[in-house]
C-alpha cells in the first residue's frame, strides 16, 4: 500500500495541466484498457509534443503507469486516483489538512485523520478495492450491476459512491452511523469518532444492554430501506456506550431479493459474537421474530 506521504509530496508538485491530463486519462479508461497519447491529447486540447512531456512528467512521479505493447498507451495509478480525488476535495473547501498516519486499514479500505477550513477534525476513507479481490468483489457487490468492462479503479469509486449514499439515508433519519460530510470519487469524508472497534474493545459494562441497543440500530436502518450486508464486530464502534455503526459499501435495499438473508446474517453475527465473548446465550429465530415484529411495515 502506498504511504500517504507520498502522494501528499506528489500533489503539492502538480498544477492545473497536470491535473487536466490525470483527468483525461480518467475519462480516457472508460473507452480504453490503455489510453493512446493522441487520445489524451485530443481530450486535453493540448498539442502532442506538450502533451507528451506532462504525461513523462506524471509517469516518472508514478501517477500514470505506462504500457506497452500493440500501442502505448497510459492508465491512472492509485496514487494518480488519489490525487485526483484529493485536489477536488481541498478545491471544494472540504479539506484543508490531511494526517498521513492511519486511523485504520482494512483489506479495501484505509482511514486517514483530516482537518476542514473550519479545523474540524474528520475521517478520510479512501476505498482500495485492490486487482486480488477485484472478482471476488465483482460477484459480491451490488453497487457494480451488470457493467461489463469496469478498472478496478473505478469500483473504488462505486464503493465510495455506495457508502456515501448509505450514510446519507441513515444519519439524518437517527440510525448511528458516522455524519456524512462529502465523497469524491473514491474517498469518502465523514465525522471523526472517538471509540474503538467492537471486536478490540475492552469489557463492556453491560454487554446484554450494549446488543440490544446494537440490535435496535439493524432494525431502525432496515426500517429506511437499508442493510449492511456484511456485519460483524469489525464494523460497529463502541463510542462511549452506544454502538455505531460504519463501513457501508456493500449495503443492499430491503427490496433486494436477497435482502432479509443478510439481515438475518448480520443479526446472526452479532449475536454469535455476543455468545462468543460475553456467554449471552440467543436463539436467532427467536431473536428475528421479535424484533421483526416490533417495526413497522416489516415482512
Amino acid at each position: 500500500m502506498l504511504a500517504l506521504k507520498e502522494v501528499l509530496e506528489a500533489l503539492r508538485q502538480l498544477g492545473p495541466d497536470e491535473f487536466r491530463v490525470l483527468s483525461a486519462v480518467e475519462r480516457g479508461m472508460s473507452r480504453y484498457m490503455y489510453v493512446p497519447m493522441e487520445e489524451i491529447s485530443r481530450l486535453t486540447r493540448y498539442d502532442e509534443d506538450y502533451t507528451s512531456a506532462l504525461v513523462r512528467k506524471l509517469n516518472s512521479m508514478g501517477l500514470l503507469q505506462r504500457h506497452t505493447g500493440n500501442y502505448v498507451g497510459y492508465i491512472l495509478t492509485s496514487r494518480g486516483y488519489d490525487c485526483l480525488a484529493l485536489n477536488t476535495l481541498i478545491k471544494r473547501g472540504v479539506l484543508e489538512s490531511i494526517g498521513v498516519s492511519p486511523l485504520g486499514r482494512g483489506k479495501e479500505s484505509d482511514v486517514y485523520p483530516g482537518k476542514t477550513a473550519g479545523n474540524k477534525l474528520v475521517a478520510v476513507k479512501f476505498h482500495r478495492i485492490g486487482r486480488t479481490s477485484f472478482r471476488q468483489t465483482r460477484k459480491l457487490r451490488s453497487y457494480i450491476g451488470e457493467r461489463r468492462h469496469i478498472s478496478w479503479l473505478y469500483q473504488s469509486r462505486l464503493a465510495a459512491e455506495s457508502e456515501y449514499r448509505a450514510l446519507r439515508i441513515l444519519h439524518p433519519s437517527g440510525v448511528s452511523v458516522p455524519k456524512p460530510i462529502d465523497w469524491n470519487r473514491h474517498i469518502v469524508v465523514y465525522e471523526c469518532l472517538e471509540g474503538v472497534e467492537l471486536f478490540r474493545a475492552p469489557e463492556l459494562a453491560d454487554a446484554a444492554l450494549f446488543r440490544d441497543l446494537l440490535l435496535e440500530e439493524i432494525l431502525k436502518a432496515y426500517g429506511k430501506g437499508v442493510v449492511h450486508s456484511d456485519l460483524s464486530e469489525y464494523n460497529v464502534m463502541v463510542v462511549g456506550e452506544k454502538p455505531v455503526l460504519f463501513d457501508w459499501p456493500q449495503w443492499v435495499s430491503s427490496s433486494h431479493p436477497m435482502a432479509m438473508h443478510y439481515l438475518k446474517r448480520d443479526i446472526h453475527n452479532i449475536l454469535k459474537f455476543f455468545k462468543r465473548k460475553y456467554d449471552i446465550s440467543y436463539d436467532l429465530n427467536k431473536v428475528i421474530n421479535k424484533l421483526m415484529s416490533r417495526g413497522e411495515g416489516f415482512a
